[in-house]
């Protein structure tokens, strides 16, 4: 049973994203994220492996078995360690006699062509992992429509669930359901915040170079950038949004998307040239492209700031206590008011799926109140109104985003074409060290764009209303 599951998701490389779910999604460095250019070139000799692969191992699916308990097999990118979905499928199961779950947890490296073929193969879970907007959209045909088995008032309830929906509409199909909200945003040492002098968090570009100089002069690396693990490199995605909301209302992102706007525009080249003056004027750490142990820098109290996302927000409160705070990167000439929040992973079910019912089941418990409250015991940011995360640090980003200061913005690049993203990821690093500069960024990332087909480039998520 396992050692077929295995074989579905040989890996190759690493993915763009490396999963843990210990509180989210780790997206790795941005060199080691080639899953989604990989699924661009379209992996054929990966999906036809893996196919034959899931043949093979079609007899030993659980549903053959002579035992009356059902096997509800579950498949996740990347590991399962002290995990939500752990305690929803214990809970599940807790309630349902008769069934339980076999959780898989796919190599991330290959997980979306492993995917590709158990879903074409129709072998494949009864429930699947999936990323919103343009990761779940090429796998809308194959798996099933949720909209009549939940209602859309509910739904509509759920924070960022169009972006599990086609063309992002609820009433046109919606295919997944979220079990965590996901913020970008940084982390800040109010130890050394206070140590500076500094009494309030900065909010623009000339505030944050301020702030940069009196943390140097007290001692500290202002903003700290690298890897924990695998190659130092950062990934530059989780700020591109904030960079973006720093000059374009949400209403225009779908400009970007469709090319009405370029992204070699004024705009967005001042924006990145202001991000590197951040490395020029020594705001960061040298050795941000080579940096292994960025996070235990900021943790160990050497760095005042570190951009990431929530999923890090256990491991900093575990670390750091009432020492660590949330915050915005302030990319913006006047006061950001931009927040970068979206669902970050769902699940959805095939329509090949051997327990269909009892996986839409599951489901539903997700968005119950007892499916919310484990979500939030877990530590992560639950994704219906009404329910408060026990992590404070979840729950202040949660309360920033529900506020009448900031604008709720997803990220960004789960809406871009991939080879959009690939190049933007590939060079946007690179930019802030100065090894290119943010005009020829640009217009290589605008190139990136005007090579996509008509098609590719009609996409619509009705951002901004």
């Amino acid at each position: 049973m396992h050692f077929c599951h295995r074989v579905h998701g040989i890996q190759m490389r690493t993915h763009r994203r490396t999963p843990s779910e210990t509180g989210g999604r780790p997206r790795g460095s941005s060199r080691a994220r080639g899953g989604r250019s990989a699924w661009a070139r379209g992996l054929p000799a990966v999906v036809v492996a893996s196919s034959l692969a899931l043949a093979a191992c079609g007899s030993s699916s659980p549903a053959s078995s002579a035992s009356s308990t059902k096997t509800i097999v579950l498949w996740h990118n990347g590991s399962f360690a002290a995990t939500t979905t752990k305690l929803l499928t214990q809970a599940f199961e807790k309630s349902h006699p008769g069934v339980k779950f076999d959780l898989v947890a796919q190599p991330s490296g290959d997980y979306f062509a492993a995917l590709q073929a158990a879903l074409i193969s129709g072998k494949g879970p009864d429930l699947v992992n999936l990323w919103p907007a343009q990761y779940m959209t090429r796998f809308e045909s194959r798996l099933v429509n949720l909209d009549p088995y939940i209602s859309t008032s509910l739904l509509a309830k759920v924070s960022g669930e169009s972006y599990f929906a086609k063309n992002g509409s609820l009433s046109s199909g919606t295919y997944a359901v979220p079990f965590e909200n996901q913020f970008y945003n940084g982390f800040y040492n109010k130890s050394l915040f206070a140590k500076a002098n500094i009494s309030s968090l900065p909010r623009t570009w000339s505030e944050l170079t301020a702030d940069c100089g009196k943390l140097k002069a007290a001692g500290a690396i202002p903003i700290v950038y690298g890897a924990q693990s695998g190659s130092g490199e950062f990934n530059p995605v989780y700020e591109w949004s904030y960079l973006l909301a720093g000059v374009y209302p949400l209403s225009s992102w779908n400009g970007l998307l469709n090319g009405h706007i370029s992204y070699a525009s004024s705009a967005i080249v001042n924006q990145l040239s202001k991000w590197h003056s951040l490395a020029t004027s020594g705001c960061i750490n040298s050795n941000a492209l080579t940096n292994k142990v960025a996070a235990n820098e900021f943790t160990g109290g050497k760095a005042a700031m570190i951009f990431k996302g929530s999923w890090d927000a256990g491991s900093f409160f575990q670390a750091m206590g009432s020492k660590v705070g949330v915050m915005v990167p302030p990319y913006s000439s006047s006061p950001m008011s931009g927040i970068i929040e979206e669902t970050g992973e769902g699940y959805g079910v095939p329509v090949s799926a051997t327990h269909k019912t009892t996986a839409i089941q599951f489901l539903k418990f997700i968005l119950s109140p007892q499916g919310q409250r484990i979500i939030a015991k877990s530590g992560q940011a639950p994704v219906l109104p009404g329910y408060s995360a026990t992590n404070p640090l979840q729950q202040s980003l949660l309360s920033m985003a529900n506020s009448s200061s900031f604008h709720v913005y997803p990220m960004f690049d789960n809406l871009m074409q991939a080879p959009v993203e690939s190049v933007a990821a590939r060079l946007l690093d690179q930019v802030l060290v100065g090894q290119i500069s943010p005009r020829q960024a640009a217009t290589e990332i605008a190139g990136a764009e005007s090579n996509l087909s008509s098609s590719a480039r009609a996409v619509n998520y009705h951002l901004g209303g």
